[in-house]
């Protein structure tokens, strides 16, 4: 199986794509990177240049070459069973708005879909890739470019010892319907919907919470209260 670890650099409200970075990567007894891509592009403004520091005239650097790098990276996608990116459904919404003919095949996210053994302290249960680098001992040099994330993804599935199980169980996930799930709970017992990772909806008032189905029943039996399914994705 191949997979494609693909990141993104954004400039704006819009998302509109400053850089593209991606590897194609080999999982099965021998695994690592096969082949790797990266590229500026242009763009006439960068609205979070102090993060990522990609400066606009940089970018038009890229102008005589980013269309051959784009080329190759669908190539490689042509190679890939799946796309991954730490956050899928941002990187893939900002490929498949600008670049709706790069990238065809299914995508699975790092962050939610693969089971590190990470438990994020984090409220909605989200980590960042470095929090997660960190955790297998991986160490940070740079960070805020496309090529810098794709190459610390990489070395985290490089570090995993079971590589194979843990993208067949990503996949199982990833392929099971998401379910939105409301806690039954009074005003005095909130507390227990904010430590079980609900989140409050003051529009709609309830703590609610998305879920994978394959994992509700499991998840419900941790709970103190009842909850209900309130929407399927």
């Amino acid at each position: 199986m191949k997979l494609l670890i693909v990141d993104t650099e954004t400039a704006d409200d819009e998302n509109t794509p400053c850089e593209i970075s991606a590897t194609l990567y080999q999982v099965g007894e021998h695994k690592g990177a096969v082949a790797s891509v990266s590229t500026l592009l242009p763009i006439d403004a960068n609205n979070v240049q102090a993060i990522n520091g990609i400066a606009p005239e940089l970018t038009t650097s890229s102008i005589p070459i980013y269309k051959n790098a784009l080329s190759f990276l669908e190539e490689m996608a042509t190679q890939a069973d799946y796309a991954v990116a730490f956050n899928a459904e941002f990187d893939s919404e900002v490929v498949n708005n600008f670049f709706p003919d790069l990238i065809s095949v299914p995508w699975l996210c790092a962050m939610k879909d693969f089971n590190w053994g990470y438990h994020s302290i984090n409220s909605h249960g989200g980590f960042k890739l470095t929090d997660l680098a960190l955790f297998l001992g991986i160490g940070i040099s740079t960070v805020h470019r496309a090529g810098d994330d794709v190459r610390l993804l990489v070395e985290c599935l490089n570090r995993h010892n079971n590589l194979p199980k843990l993208v067949e169980d990503a996949i199982a996930l990833a392929q099971s319907p998401i379910v939105e799930i409301k806690a039954l709970v009074s005003y005095e017992d909130r507390h227990l919907a904010s430590k079980a990772k609900f989140a409050w909806d003051g529009d709609r008032r309830i703590w609610y919470k998305s879920i994978r189905e394959c994992l509700l029943e499991d998840f419900v039996g941790t709970l103190d209260f009842e909850v209900c399914i309130i929407a399927f994705a």
